[in-house]
């Protein structure tokens, strides 16, 4: 089984170098996607490393902008064009960390092969809040002096957002890991169907919710299990996961997740080498 994780980061090249080397196995690759806004130099020097490539068709990302979703379609893409035939791709982030080890992320994913692994609630009874994202006009990738005020300007003037025939919501999460089959099937849907591409780009925060809604109203949905890679907090009516501290090492480390989130490492490495010292116990006692 072959493993492509692809890490979409504009933060510390040392705390993703620190990432990757810890999640070194011989069926994983890294695909870094580094924000635009960032000059690539900063990360180049990881592609020392054999099984480490850089996204070069790199985009400026706006935070809850459909920038994100480009990020992760350009690097899809750069991914299925590679030759290399993958059984998942899984999606990071450069603040992510592994809380197992590479022998146990390898064995969490052979337990789901053939699997689609997408954290999702239905907007239509279970995740009410996700309908703001979807039936307001918003203008996330659009940065200049007073497009908040239009963006509200719009919303009152206009009658809510006609949403697309026969389409069921589904988010959560931003992370997944599905296989090259749906990241194809996504992709040439996002990049085919232009109505549906504008509607996403003029919704919120898209990352969280378009790989969900694509797949679960597809043929792929009978592939998909309600859960990700990742453990995190994330405290309520707040915008972010908490970024985590060594309050929150026993929960991460009682986690059964391979990943947890968000981390940074410049204020709390102390933290991470907790966690890499548990794992490196759990793998003595275990050989």
């Amino acid at each position: 089984m072959r493993i492509a994780h692809l890490i979409v980061t504009y933060t510390d090249p040392v705390q993703t170098e620190r990432m990757i080397r810890r999640m070194q196995h011989p069926d994983f690759d890294f695909y870094i996607h580094l924000d635009a806004k960032f000059p690539i130099s900063s990360h180049e020097y990881l592609t020392q490393m054999s099984n480490v490539f850089l996204i070069k068709d790199r985009i400026d990302v706006h935070w809850a902008g459909f920038s994100t979703i480009q990020a992760i379609l350009n690097s899809g893409k750069e991914i299925l064009d590679s030759g290399k035939k993958y059984d998942f791709v899984s999606l990071m982030s450069g603040q992510d960390y592994p809380i197992q080890s590479p022998e146990q992320i390898l064995a969490f994913y052979q337990a789901r092969e053939g699997k689609l692994l997408l954290k999702y609630k239905a907007f239509d009874g279970e995740w009410e809040e996700g309908m703001l994202r979807v039936n307001r006009y918003h203008m996330s990738d659009f940065k200049f002096r007073g497009q908040y005020a239009i963006e509200r300007l719009l919303n009152k003037i206009f009658p809510k957002r006609r949403m697309l025939d026969g389409i069921k919501f589904y988010g959560s999460s931003m992370f997944w890991a599905i296989s090259m089959e749906a990241l194809r099937y996504v992709q040439e849907t996002i990049e085919y169907n232009q109505t549906m591409k504008r509607f996403f780009k003029f919704s919120w925060a898209a990352d969280e919710f378009l790989f969900q809604t694509v797949i679960l109203n597809s043929h792929l949905a009978d592939q998909v299990v309600n859960e990700n890679c990742h453990y995190y907090k994330h405290p309520p009516m707040t915008p972010n996961p908490k970024t985590f501290s060594m309050e929150d090492l026993e929960d991460i480390l009682a986690s059964d997740r391979i990943f947890a989130r968000k981390f940074k490492m410049s204020t709390d490495p102390e933290l991470l080498d907790k966690i890499d010292a548990a794992i490196d116990q759990r793998r003595t006692h275990t050989t």
